[in-house]
């Protein structure tokens, strides 16, 4: 048998005040309620359709401010967000009721301004019932008479990214439990579309660089290996004529591709072990730099004393990561000058730096020495500039950062990464 509905059960769920309240009226406020709730889903499906339905972001942070406005009624509503050049400072990116001329006095403004700012400095809801008098209002708006305004936060990947704002002229303004939660909706919804335009974002710059590396790793795969085929091609139909020192010259050119060919190989395969990377093993330190400079020119390196020290690592990532500094060192300073390889560790982080005299190139930044095929434009080196971008997305796998720094002649890349295991949910080393 069902249980008889209870309205007054209903209006404390819903916020409604029963207290004293004859059933008739409590009845009527029921409903009203029910219907603007009905109203907001109708609305916040409507939105998350579009949303998923990859509308673009300013068409759906317009209906997001739209819909605020017609069901809360307020005449103001705006969609403030972090500048991303300058997180002290928010941008005004989606506006209904203003004026040209108020729309553009707020355009942009510091973080803790208004209650749209205080909502993100203090990263609550902020409700201004008094806005004349409240001491971080914004001038615009007071002169235009605003008398009250609530704030909720909006978040980007569970980051602060903004606030939505609604605002009335009517002085006496009070903003409702309800309406409180309806504002929170919105915030959310918002939320949601801006976090899903980032990863729509990302999806197209990662197949954008998919496509990039794929280009370019054909090209430079097929250029060598036309040399080497075209070579022995021709060693084939013309060996009888061929002197020897030409068929020598020819077999000595095809495998100097060869040898580019393997190197860019054993690049690309490094490149999926980051995808793999994360086998942690006990390792002692010297040890680990020991093998690493293994193969190399031992007369130009200089390693400086290695703590006695055991670390949790996938010691292979190192290995690799390390073997490119080396290589790239080796390539990049003079014949016969010293390379040194000092490592340090300080407070749970080791640190392990490639030491070479040279200089970066003057045309790249030196973040971008770490993106996938960029090289200075006066290097004389083989090769597509794969090498460091690799190293760096071995460095993320195993929780740890890689960074370059010149100076004196000199130039250093460095190795950071934790001496125990870290979990997958734990923040990485930042720069």
């Amino acid at each position: 048998m069902t249980a008889p509905i209870d309205p007054r059960a209903i209006a404390s769920d819903l916020g409604i005040p029963a207290d004293g309240v004859p059933d008739e009226e409590l009845t009527r406020q029921l409903l009203a309620a029910l219907v603007e709730r009905n109203a907001l889903f109708r609305k916040l499906a409507r939105i998350q359709r579009s949303i998923s339905h990859r509308a673009p972001l300013h068409e759906v942070l317009d209906a997001i401010t739209a819909g605020a406005a017609e069901l809360l009624g307020d005449e103001v509503v705006g969609l403030r967000l972090l500048d991303p050049t300058d997180p002290n400072y928010m941008v005004l990116r989606s506006v209904s009721g203003l004026s040209p001329d108020v729309s553009k006095a707020l355009e942009r403004g510091p973080v803790g301004e208004g209650a749209g700012g205080r909502a993100i400095q203090e990263n609550r809801l902020i409700i201004v019932e008094d806005y004349q008098t409240d001491p971080q209002r914004l001038p615009a708006l007071a002169e235009a008479g605003l008398q009250a305004a609530m704030a909720a936060p909006v978040y980007e990947y569970g980051e602060l990214a903004g606030s939505l704002v609604v605002a009335s002229y009517v002085r006496g303004r009070k903003y409702t439990a309800t309406e409180q939660e309806i504002l929170l909706a919105f915030a959310e919804h918002a939320s949601l579309a801006l976090t899903d335009a980032r990863t729509v974002e990302r999806l197209r710059e990662a197949q954008h660089a998919k496509d990039m590396f794929f280009a370019m790793a054909s090209h430079e795969l097929k250029t060598p290996l036309t040399v080497i085929m075209g070579t022995l091609r021709t060693i084939e139909k013309h060996h009888t004529v061929l002197a020897g020192a030409v068929r020598e010259e020819m077999l000595s050119a095809a495998y100097e591709r060869g040898r580019d060919l393997k190197e860019l190989i054993d690049r690309l395969l490094q490149g999926a072990r980051a995808e793999l990377a994360g086998l942690i093993r006990d390792v002692h330190l010297p040890e680990l730099i020991d093998r690493s400079i293994r193969g190399f020119d031992q007369s130009r390196l200089r390693v400086r004393s290695v703590p006695d020290e055991h670390v949790e690592i996938d010691d292979l990532a190192v290995y690799e990561i390390l073997g490119v500094f080396l290589e790239n060192a080796i390539k990049h300073s003079p014949d016969g000058s010293k390379i040194d390889v000092v490592v340090s560790i300080d407070g749970g982080i080791a640190k392990v730096c490639v030491v070479n005299d040279g200089t970066l190139p003057d045309d790249l930044a030196p973040e971008e020495l770490f993106e996938a095929f960029r090289r200075g434009e006066d290097s004389e080196t083989s090769g597509v500039g794969l090498g460091l971008y690799i190293a760096a997305r071995l460095a993320d796998a195993i929780k740890g950062r890689v960074d370059v720094r010149s100076e004196d002649g000199k130039v250093s890349f460095g190795l950071h990464f934790p001496t125990h295991a870290v979990s997958a949910a734990e923040v990485p080393i930042r720069h």
